[in-house]
């Protein structure tokens, strides 16, 4: 007897969910050349990559998937809402692939490893001039699928790069945000700064022991809420958590022997983004209604923990005598509260994105946002990249950094053809704050479980209300729907204002 055939939506999502499967492979190859991978392998990697770029494009953006979805789509009216929502994104991501020939897909693939491998050398070495001619090649190769989804789309070039990563957050919503915080932001700073410079200077934590870094990452994983039977940490130049297989969760963090502090907000950082991952709906796994529900959302979810509660007094009152417990030895003073509320409230001065302040971060987000704006228009050339850093940074700023590794290399999203993801550093600094703040709002028991360490009041609240609804309900309804109010600078300002210029150093 012949097997029953499948309706055209059951179709439909077998053909997506064997391209989500690819794809969570690639990641999985992608995580593996930061973090194990020799050198060497450069070329072979990107060249495994580009396969299954290929083979992924071909299975959901050929005429054949059109029609399957054409099929699916007359049948909406039978499905759940649930299902219907996952016809809608396999739409928009068909709509995505069939822009751009699978070619140049795999070609931009084959580029961005390459260039990551040389981005690694080329970074401490400040060597412009090794990372330029592979900067050049892959930025033209964006452009062109910038081109291929504006097109596709109706949106600008840079939208069409934006969509892929953040659907819902175009320019028509960062731009006014973004200016929004930088007329906010300078004057905020200066006068945080004034009420710190009578503060006493934090006693330095002094060199620590990356093994012991190490430990204290893996049980701050696990203090999250991460089961250890299903997660991993690594460390990588560039931190990062890639979209993984559900049950097995990996990510990364860099350790400093000078500044553990770093360590400890990577490691929330990306835990932040792997429980995101593992708690999105099981049923709706590898599909595309069943991925994060974009950048930006994603984004809030990492910096909810790293900044939200991972600074918050609550948690650093319990962190404080761990770091002692962990470190020890010597000066205690440096591990008591005050000496670690005064670090991590202390604002910095330094150059590097991802030790930045709160405050200072959004610049940082909206100065790559400019120049990639400039570049994907054709304002801006390659060569011209690091004098234009320097220049927009001390506009922002009011300094200039001293090399490229603190300036145009010192990120590692260039290199990989993340053109139009970058402001959802920011954007996810907004969401955090106006998520974070309606969650205690609703719940006034986590700040006090941060306070023991206990983060479950937290995620009982976001699990439902973000995780659970993964890509199944739209941005501007997620956001709505968990919040109250559409996104926005308010929250972000009300809690800086709070925190900064407020709350007790003591």
């Amino acid at each position: 007897m012949a097997a029953p055939q499948l309706d055209a939506y059951a179709r439909a999502v077998h053909r997506f969910a064997t391209a989500g499967k690819l794809g969570a492979a690639r990641n999985m190859l992608n995580w593996d050349a930061q973090t194990h991978m020799p050198p060497g392998g450069a070329w072979a990697r990107g060249e495994q990559m580009a396969a299954i770029t290929e083979v992924s494009a071909e299975l959901i953006g050929s005429r054949a998937a059109g029609e399957e979805l054409e099929e699916a789509e007359a049948m909406a009216a039978s499905l759940e809402p649930d299902e219907r929502a996952d016809l809608s994104e396999m739409r928009r991501t068909y709509v995505h692939t069939a822009a751009v020939p699978k070619e140049l897909l795999a070609a931009k693939t084959r580029a961005s490893q390459a260039l990551q491998a040389v981005w690694r050398t080329a970074k401490p070495n400040n060597d412009w001039a090794a990372f330029e001619p592979g900067f050049a090649e892959l930025l033209a190769l964006t452009r062109e699928i910038a081109q291929a989804k504006a097109e596709a789309l109706g949106t600008t070039l840079y939208g069409g790069l934006l969509d892929e990563y953040d659907p819902g957050v175009g320019e028509s919503m960062i731009d006014p945000i973004f200016a929004d915080l930088a007329a906010f932001l300078p004057g905020i700073i200066a006068e945080v700064r004034e009420r710190q410079a009578s503060w006493p200077d934090p006693i330095p934590f002094g060199d620590t022991p990356v093994e012991l870094q190490a430990a204290l990452s893996h049980r701050l994983a696990v203090v999250v809420g991460h089961d250890p039977d299903a997660f991993r940490i690594d460390s990588a130049p560039h931190p990062f958590s890639v979209p993984h297989s559900p049950g097995d969760v990996r990510f990364t963090t860099r350790y400093d022997a000078a500044n553990p502090r770093f360590a400890i907000g990577a490691t929330l950082h990306e835990a932040g983004h792997a429980m995101y991952e593992f708690n999105l709906p099981r049923a709706f796994a590898f599909r595309p209604g069943g991925n994060a529900r974009g950048m930006t959302a994603h984004e809030s979810q990492s910096l909810s923990l790293e900044r939200m509660a991972g600074r918050s007094r609550e948690f650093l009152g319990w962190l404080a005598p761990r770091l002692a417990e962990a470190y020890g030895g010597g000066d205690l003073a440096r591990w008591s509260f005050a000496n670690v509320l005064g670090a991590w409230r202390r604002l910095d001065d330094g150059y590097i994105r991802v030790e930045a302040d709160e405050l200072s971060y959004p610049l940082h987000v909206i100065l790559r946002y400019r120049l990639e704006q400039a570049l994907i228009a054709g304002d801006l050339l390659p060569a011209d990249v690091p004098g234009a850093w320097s220049e927009l940074f001390n506009t922002l700023f009011g300094r200039t950094p001293p090399d490229l590794a603190h300036g145009c290399l010192q990120d590692i999203h260039w290199a990989a053809g993340l053109m139009g993801y970058f402001p959802n550093y920011a954007m996810g600094s907004m969401l955090a704050a106006q998520l974070f703040e309606r969650a205690t709002a609703d719940d006034p028991d986590i700040l006090p479980a941060l306070g023991r360490g206990d983060f479950k009041p937290y995620f009982a609240w976001a699990k439902p209300r973000v995780h659970e609804r993964a890509s199944l309900v739209s941005f501007a309804d997620l956001v709505l729907e968990a919040t109250g109010a559409p996104l926005g600078a308010e929250a972000f300002k009300r809690h800086v204002k709070r925190r900064y210029l407020e709350e007790a150093l003591g």
